[in-house]
């Protein structure tokens, strides 16, 4: 079987972001949950939800070659990635690491290399942004 090249492999992408948001559930809990038995924001459930559904709608409409795809992945990966790289570059990141709990470390961590990553993917994107507006136009005429 041949392997699909007309779109950039975005298997670890996928894998890491998912991470990075079940990572979320570990931290509510040590953080919120055992020591003050705090239910989840309604606000902060449905913002993390909204961030989710944005990567996700992206990812499915990049991977299918959609019109829409490439816009709303990029846009996700940019912001993501803007996000962790300022809390870098501030110190924030730093701080975060000197956390006396490994779960909390761990999530930080994770949170980082997902930054990371939607950065590096941001610039492999947009290195290849005529390649996919001609793969649409192309997929949209058949």
């Amino acid at each position: 079987m041949k392997k699909d090249t007309t779109t950039i492999s975005l298997n670890i992408l996928l894998v890491i972001t998912l991470i990075n948001y079940l990572a979320q559930i570990p931290y509510y809990l040590h953080n919120y949950y055992y020591p003050h038995h705090l239910i989840p924001g309604t606000r902060a459930v449905i913002l993390l939800g909204i961030t989710l559904l944005w990567f996700v709608f992206g990812y499915i409409g990049y991977v299918k070659k959609a019109s829409y795809g490439f816009g709303i992945l990029f846009s996700y990966l940019i912001v993501e990635g803007f996000f962790y790289i300022s809390s870098i570059f501030s110190g924030t990141f730093g701080h975060q690491l000197q956390s006396q709990s490994n779960t909390i470390r761990t999530v930080f961590i994770i949170g980082y290399i997902s930054g990371l990553i939607s950065a590096y993917y941001a610039y492999r994107l947009f290195r290849w942004r005529k390649q996919h507006i001609h793969i649409v136009k192309k997929s949209s005429e058949v």
